[in-house]
């Protein structure tokens, strides 16, 4: 009998020994791994980067103030007088700028515009009379042929705009160094004969004034660009400076105005 139970008993011991071993749960599948994430690439930007720009430009220049003075003289034991008024024409001009950023869309440029042109005067006098006081000649005449440059060193503070990859801006402004160079009469010469009741005006004597001067100006410029480097545009600008003149009497100075508006296009290089 002990035997036949100790048998049972270990029978039932290995039953629950192989019930138990099935009964454990199995382990998770392992996770599948990650995959690598690529790099983020960066950004292609929008729009072509520039750092230098050219402006060349042919261009018409409005005339400035038109000037004058009046000159006392002595002849004849008697104060004279005469008188320039100077008419400044408009003309052709020849623009030309470059430009760098320095940061961002903010630059700084350096800007050369010359203009040249004839400046007719209407002429007039009081003479005094070689055999009367108090009986001056009234004469008066025409000048032609005085030559009126102008070159101007601009100084640009830039700021630049790229709407689209074929179209560029600037704006611009800053100070302007001018050279002027004007034909003036400083004397004149008559036709006169006895009893000398009547003079005519024969011609003026002319000498050139060459002076400097700061002034300033501001302007604006566009340019459409055909390929990467290379476009057309257009160009505005205003400058403008005061020279005092010596006087021809040597008695102080007078004015005279340089600069004016400008307009004008031509060639654009961009790099």
């Amino acid at each position: 009998m002990s035997r036949t139970a100790t048998l049972a008993v270990m029978i039932l011991l290995g039953a629950a020994a192989s019930v138990g071993a099935q009964a454990k749960p199995a382990q998770p599948p392992p996770k599948p791994a990650q995959p690598t994430a690529k790099p983020t690439a960066k950004p292609r930007p929008s729009q072509p980067v520039n750092r230098v720009y050219i402006s060349i430009n042919g261009a018409f220049q409005t005339a400035a103030e038109d000037f004058g003075e009046t000159v006392t003289f002595v002849e004849n034991a008697e104060n004279g007088t005469f008188t320039t008024d100077y008419t400044v024409e408009s003309g052709p001009a020849l623009n030309i700028s470059a430009g760098a950023a320095i940061w961002r869309n903010i630059g700084v440029g350096v800007g050369v515009t010359r203009f040249s042109k004839s400046t007719p005067i209407a002429f007039s006098a009081s003479v005094p009379h070689p055999l009367f006081f108090n009986r001056n000649r009234n004469i008066t005449g025409d000048v032609g042929g005085l030559k009126r440059e102008e070159l101007a060193v601009h100084i640009q503070a830039q700021a630049t705009f790229t709407p689209s990859p074929k179209i560029q801006g600037v704006v611009f402004g800053g100070p302007s160094f001018f050279s002027v160079k004007q034909d003036i009469v400083n004397d004149f010469e008559i036709t006169e004969a006895y009893p000398y009741d009547t003079a005519t005006f024969s011609q003026g004597l002319t000498t050139t004034v060459d002076e400097s001067k700061v002034g300033f100006h501001v302007g604006a410029d566009v340019g459409y660009f055909f390929s990467r480097q290379v476009g057309v545009g257009g160009t505005i600008q205003w400058s403008g400076a005061t020279i005092d003149a010596p006087r021809s009497d040597d008695s102080g100075t007078f004015e005279i105005k340089a600069g004016g508006f400008q307009a004008g296009g031509g060639v654009r290089f961009r790099f």
